[in-house]
Protein backbone atom coordinates (compact mmCIF):
# COMPACT_ATOMS: atom_id res chain seq x y z
CA UNK A 1 0.00 0.00 0.00
CA UNK A 2 2.97 2.33 1.05
CA UNK A 3 5.00 1.60 -2.41
CA UNK A 4 1.04 2.54 -4.42
CA UNK A 5 1.04 6.04 -2.72
CA UNK A 6 4.35 7.03 -3.22
CA UNK A 7 4.07 5.63 -7.17
CA UNK A 8 0.88 8.24 -7.02
CA UNK A 9 2.40 11.16 -6.14
CA UNK A 10 5.39 10.32 -8.24
CA UNK A 11 2.69 10.57 -10.77
CA UNK A 12 0.80 13.68 -9.73
CA UNK A 13 4.29 15.36 -9.77
CA UNK A 14 4.97 14.18 -12.97
CA UNK A 15 1.86 15.28 -14.46
CA UNK A 16 2.30 18.88 -12.68
CA UNK A 17 5.74 19.34 -13.79
CA UNK A 18 4.78 18.33 -17.38
CA UNK A 19 2.52 21.04 -17.43
CA UNK A 20 5.07 23.67 -16.94
CA UNK A 21 6.81 25.17 -19.76
CA UNK A 22 10.26 26.85 -18.42
CA UNK A 23 10.58 28.61 -21.60
CA UNK A 24 7.81 29.83 -22.27
CA UNK A 25 7.13 34.07 -21.70
CA UNK A 26 5.26 35.49 -18.79
CA UNK A 27 1.22 35.60 -20.51
CA UNK A 28 0.61 37.98 -17.75
CA UNK A 29 1.79 41.66 -18.69
CA UNK A 30 1.71 44.34 -16.62
CA UNK A 31 1.53 48.28 -16.02
CA UNK A 32 4.86 48.98 -18.35
CA UNK A 33 5.05 45.75 -20.13
CA UNK A 34 4.52 48.03 -23.62
CA UNK A 35 5.35 52.30 -23.98
CA UNK A 36 3.48 54.62 -26.63
CA UNK A 37 6.46 56.10 -28.59
CA UNK A 38 3.93 58.25 -30.65
CA UNK A 39 0.71 59.39 -30.92
CA UNK A 40 -0.52 60.71 -34.88
CA UNK A 41 -3.96 62.41 -35.23
CA UNK A 42 -3.68 63.90 -39.06
CA UNK A 43 -4.56 62.43 -42.08
CA UNK A 44 -3.53 58.76 -41.30
CA UNK A 45 -4.46 58.56 -37.53
CA UNK A 46 -2.29 56.09 -36.23
CA UNK A 47 0.40 55.19 -32.95
CA UNK A 48 3.51 53.51 -32.39
CA UNK A 49 4.45 51.07 -29.17
CA UNK A 50 7.64 49.73 -27.92
CA UNK A 51 7.42 46.25 -26.09
CA UNK A 52 9.40 46.52 -22.58
CA UNK A 53 9.31 42.81 -22.37
CA UNK A 54 9.04 40.05 -24.62
CA UNK A 55 5.21 39.21 -25.38
CA UNK A 56 3.88 35.98 -25.86
CA UNK A 57 2.29 34.95 -29.22
CA UNK A 58 -1.23 34.71 -29.43
CA UNK A 59 -2.10 38.04 -27.07
CA UNK A 60 -4.74 40.08 -27.43
CA UNK A 61 -4.52 43.96 -26.36
CA UNK A 62 -7.08 46.94 -26.41
CA UNK A 63 -6.89 50.11 -26.85
CA UNK A 64 -9.44 52.96 -26.93
CA UNK A 65 -9.72 56.64 -27.21
CA UNK A 66 -12.40 56.91 -24.74
CA UNK A 67 -12.16 59.01 -21.50
CA UNK A 68 -11.55 57.19 -18.50
CA UNK A 69 -13.91 58.30 -15.65
CA UNK A 70 -11.96 56.02 -12.51
CA UNK A 71 -14.21 53.43 -13.08
CA UNK A 72 -14.59 52.59 -16.65
CA UNK A 73 -14.44 53.86 -19.97
CA UNK A 74 -17.42 55.93 -21.81
CA UNK A 75 -18.79 54.68 -24.53
CA UNK A 76 -18.50 57.72 -27.09
CA UNK A 77 -15.08 56.49 -28.93
CA UNK A 78 -13.81 53.42 -30.87
CA UNK A 79 -11.79 50.20 -29.69
CA UNK A 80 -9.31 48.15 -31.46
CA UNK A 81 -7.90 44.52 -30.21
CA UNK A 82 -4.68 43.85 -31.51
CA UNK A 83 -3.89 40.31 -32.03
CA UNK A 84 -0.18 39.98 -31.88
CA UNK A 85 0.12 36.83 -34.06
CA UNK A 86 1.70 33.00 -33.28
CA UNK A 87 5.62 34.15 -32.46
CA UNK A 88 6.71 35.71 -29.26
CA UNK A 89 7.93 39.28 -29.95
CA UNK A 90 11.01 40.62 -28.63
CA UNK A 91 11.41 43.32 -25.95
CA UNK A 92 12.43 46.63 -27.79
CA UNK A 93 10.67 46.13 -30.72
CA UNK A 94 8.67 49.28 -32.32
CA UNK A 95 5.06 47.98 -33.13
CA UNK A 96 2.99 50.67 -36.19
CA UNK A 97 -0.36 51.35 -36.30
CA UNK A 98 -1.40 53.28 -39.03
CA UNK A 99 -4.65 54.56 -40.83
CA UNK A 100 -6.65 53.42 -37.60
CA UNK A 101 -9.32 55.70 -39.27
CA UNK A 102 -9.89 53.96 -42.41
CA UNK A 103 -8.19 51.12 -43.01
CA UNK A 104 -6.41 50.11 -39.61
CA UNK A 105 -3.19 48.18 -40.21
CA UNK A 106 -0.59 46.95 -38.00
CA UNK A 107 3.10 45.86 -38.66
CA UNK A 108 2.97 43.01 -36.57
CA UNK A 109 0.11 40.53 -35.98
CA UNK A 110 -3.97 41.87 -36.59
CA UNK A 111 -6.05 44.60 -35.57
CA UNK A 112 -9.96 44.41 -35.54
CA UNK A 113 -11.81 47.93 -35.55
CA UNK A 114 -10.61 51.42 -35.99
CA UNK A 115 -10.23 54.38 -34.73
CA UNK A 116 -10.13 58.66 -34.93
CA UNK A 117 -8.11 60.30 -32.72
CA UNK A 118 -8.65 63.94 -32.32
CA UNK A 119 -6.24 66.49 -32.93
CA UNK A 120 -7.25 68.08 -29.17
CA UNK A 121 -7.51 66.29 -25.70
CA UNK A 122 -7.60 62.65 -26.65
CA UNK A 123 -5.50 59.75 -25.22
CA UNK A 124 -5.00 56.36 -26.29
CA UNK A 125 -4.75 53.67 -23.35
CA UNK A 126 -3.34 49.89 -24.14
CA UNK A 127 -5.46 47.29 -21.79
CA UNK A 128 -5.57 43.57 -21.01
CA UNK A 129 -9.59 43.06 -19.98
CA UNK A 130 -12.93 43.08 -21.60
CA UNK A 131 -14.29 45.84 -23.90
CA UNK A 132 -14.66 48.92 -21.56
CA UNK A 133 -13.73 47.11 -18.10
CA UNK A 134 -9.74 47.11 -18.35
CA UNK A 135 -8.27 44.31 -15.83
CA UNK A 136 -4.70 45.83 -16.13
CA UNK A 137 -4.05 49.04 -17.79
CA UNK A 138 -0.86 48.71 -19.69
CA UNK A 139 0.18 52.38 -21.08
CA UNK A 140 -1.45 55.72 -22.27
CA UNK A 141 -0.74 58.33 -24.55
CA UNK A 142 -2.12 61.69 -24.70
CA UNK A 143 -1.94 64.95 -26.41
CA UNK A 144 -3.40 67.02 -23.58
CA UNK A 145 -3.70 65.80 -20.01
CA UNK A 146 -7.35 66.35 -20.04
CA UNK A 147 -7.78 63.67 -22.97
CA UNK A 148 -7.30 61.07 -20.22
CA UNK A 149 -10.39 61.97 -18.20
CA UNK A 150 -8.50 60.82 -14.82
CA UNK A 151 -5.69 58.50 -14.40
CA UNK A 152 -7.51 57.10 -11.06
CA UNK A 153 -7.72 53.36 -10.46
CA UNK A 154 -5.35 53.25 -13.35
CA UNK A 155 -1.81 51.99 -12.01
CA UNK A 156 -0.54 54.77 -14.60
CA UNK A 157 1.97 57.47 -13.73
CA UNK A 158 1.92 60.82 -16.27
CA UNK A 159 5.23 61.40 -17.34
CA UNK A 160 6.49 57.29 -16.74
CA UNK A 161 3.42 54.87 -18.06
CA UNK A 162 1.19 57.49 -19.10
CA UNK A 163 2.82 60.32 -22.05
CA UNK A 164 1.55 63.30 -22.74
CA UNK A 165 2.79 64.44 -26.46
CA UNK A 166 3.12 68.07 -27.77
CA UNK A 167 0.29 69.13 -29.52
CA UNK A 168 0.62 69.11 -33.03
CA UNK A 169 0.78 72.51 -34.90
Amino acid sequence: MKELNIISVFLVLIIMLSNINFNSTNNLLKTGSISFVSMQSTNNDGFSIRTNVDISPNLKIRFTDSEWNGNHFGFDENDLIWINGNEVIPANTIINFTNLNSKASVSKGRIQGSMGISKQNDAVFAYLGDKRMPTIFLAAITNNEFGYGTLINTGLINGKTAITIQKEQ
